[in-house]
């Protein structure tokens, strides 16, 4: 369900000097392109001589919350109030069950990683990550998208990656001496193009192109099914990786919700067997809990 911000309300509860703050943010033509995320929006506000300051702002159980790196007292920064601002001007929907970024569950291990990554000067960390993104083609799209270097992709750029996905798939069941390793490395393979695609800024054609990749794995996954004994666990695998991309393609996009749930309708029941995106719960910051319900029981 669909809720509204009170932006007065909210400069009042900052104050002045916050307030002034955000507003020399906002004349400086920051946020530059709020991000929707977990059914709130979130951007990273970027100034010379100064580091990336990363925020989040929504709607949860309670109430309006705002979480923001700047590691201001504070609990209304001007980052907060410039992005509310931005998003309101823009016409966000804000959503009334949105997800901060602190509750999402971080595995053990990669929270380890986030502490000894903590501990080692920024000049090595950048350069250890640069090393190792130099021979990884979605951490080098993650590390340019995060640096704002991305741009949106042209219809032609586009259709390139629709005919590689297409013949990926093809490929993979084609000729006569094909094997299950090639239906395996196909899928992991349509996996690292949407990876790599999901780093751009965020469109329905990606979208769109992403559902038409699960569709064809879809497809594919069959012959792996077939052959659990030895494929137990890569199906899922492969299809959770690609329904894990779609879903934050419709965080960012906000599609409209029948639209949405009615695409989905139709790639669970062209699917043979089970179709990677038949997750009605993954969908709920878009689709809100009345349309995951709908959804499950339109399956």
């Amino acid at each position: 369900m669909a809720v509204s911000i009170d932006i007065d309300a909210l400069r009042d509860a900052a104050g002045p000097m916050v307030c002034a703050a955000a507003d020399e943010l906002q004349a400086a033509g920051q946020p530059v392109v709020p991000t929707p995320v977990g059914g709130g929006v979130s951007v990273v506000f970027r100034a010379a001589g100064q580091p990336p300051r990363e925020v989040w702002v929504g709607i949860t159980a309670d109430g309006f919350t705002a979480e923001c790196d700047c590691a201001l007292d504070e609990e209304l920064c001007a980052h907060a109030v410039a992005l509310t601002a931005t998003a309101l001007d823009g016409g966000f929907a804000w959503s009334s069950s949105a997800i901060p970024p602190s509750v999402v569950a971080i595995e053990p291990r990669v929270a380890e990683l986030v502490e000894v990554a903590g501990s080692i000067s920024a000049r090595r960390l950048a350069l250890l990550v640069a090393e190792w993104a130099a021979t990884d083609r979605v951490l080098e799209s993650r590390l340019r998208s995060q640096a704002g270097q991305l741009a949106s992709l042209s219809a032609a750029e586009l259709a390139g990656i629709r005919r590689t996905i297409d013949n990926l798939a093809h490929d993979a069941t084609s000729g006569n001496r094909w094997d299950l390793h090639d239906v395996e490395r196909a899928g992991r393979a349509i996996v690292e193009e949407v990876e790599v695609l999901a780093q751009r800024p965020p469109t329905q054609e990606t979208l769109l192109l992403v559902e038409r990749a699960a569709r064809l794995w879809d497809g594919l996954s069959g012959y792996l099914n077939d052959a659990w004994e030895t494929y137990e666990e890569e199906p899922a695998e492969i299809g959770g990786a690609l329904r894990a991309v779609h879903v934050q393609l419709c965080e960012q996009v906000q599609p409209d919700p029948e639209e949405l749930a009615a695409r989905l309708v139709a790639i669970v029941e062209a699917a043979e067997v089970d179709s990677c995106l038949d997750e009605p719960e993954d969908y709920l910051a878009v689709l809100g809990q009345q349309g995951v319900s709908a959804l499950r029981h339109r399956r």
